[in-house]
């Protein structure tokens, strides 16, 4: 191929690369030259929050035992979890789980003492409820017969997220609708229709309430632990993208 022939195919490829970049368009770009001529699209988002009290309390506590015996620790600490649970489950409003068991070997080293080879074993017991004061009773009554309060906290239950999300879904279409009016407007246009409409339903909730629970100290006659709830704040997403004309 000689200069002149390879110089023109070079100059016709450069032509259509250019023609080809000019029809480069961005997504909304691209939605934009598919409406009618006369027709604007309107994107815009609305965030609705509010702050509801916590209406779920939690308590986690646990056995732990300590013996040189593995069978020993073993058995107390079935025997406590077993009759743990028969007083958990005499109380209709709070659900009770187990949770983590487990049993290890380890050396104490007792001060200025010998090292010997001990057995430490421990297992958990997570209790929920909507009724604070039944919880924390038993809770109190769990502590007396030997466990020890890990974590004591309130949280908001889903079913109540779910309450709230569905009335800010609510108020914030009805958010949503009254921008895409003055947006419509502002573009001197007459009306809208919304084409798309987005809600955002993951969960966005503060992280629990913790209190600090006292722990066993060896008294028979322990006061039930105490807790109050916090707030947590709810949020709900909406996105729409409207047609004005």
């Amino acid at each position: 191929m000689t200069n002149e022939k390879f110089a023109s195919v070079v100059r016709y490829f450069a032509v259509l690369l250019v023609g080809a970049a000019s029809i480069v368009l961005t997504p909304v770009q691209a939605q934009q030259t598919l409406l009618p001529e006369g027709q604007t699209l309107i994107t815009l988002s609305v965030t609705e929050r509010i702050s509801v009290e916590q209406d779920l309390v939690i308590a986690s506590l646990r056995i732990e035992v300590e013996d040189r015996d593995a069978s020993v620790v073993q058995n107390q600490i079935n025997t406590v979890m077993d009759q743990a649970l028969q007083r958990a489950r005499d109380v209709d409003e709070v659900s009770q789980s187990t949770g983590y068991y487990n049993v290890y070997q380890y050396d104490r080293q007792p001060q200025g003492g010998r090292a010997e080879t001990v057995w430490r074993g421990t297992q958990s017991l997570t209790l929920e409820s909507r009724d604070a004061q039944l919880l924390l009773t038993l809770a109190g009554e769990l502590q007396e017969m030997g466990l020890i309060m890990n974590q004591l906290s309130y949280q908001l239950s889903t079913e109540r997220a779910d309450e709230v999300r569905d009335s800010l879904m609510e108020a914030a279409i009805t958010r949503a609708r009254e921008k895409a009016e003055r947006a419509t407007a502002a573009l001197g246009k007459s009306r809208f229709d919304i084409a798309v409409l987005e809600v955002d339903t993951s969960s966005d909730y503060s992280p629990p309430v913790m209190m600090r629970a006292m722990a066993d100290t060896g008294s028979r006659e322990m006061a039930p632990p105490s807790a109050e709830p916090g707030e947590t704040e709810v949020t709900l997403n909406v996105r729409i993208q409207a047609v004005a004309q």
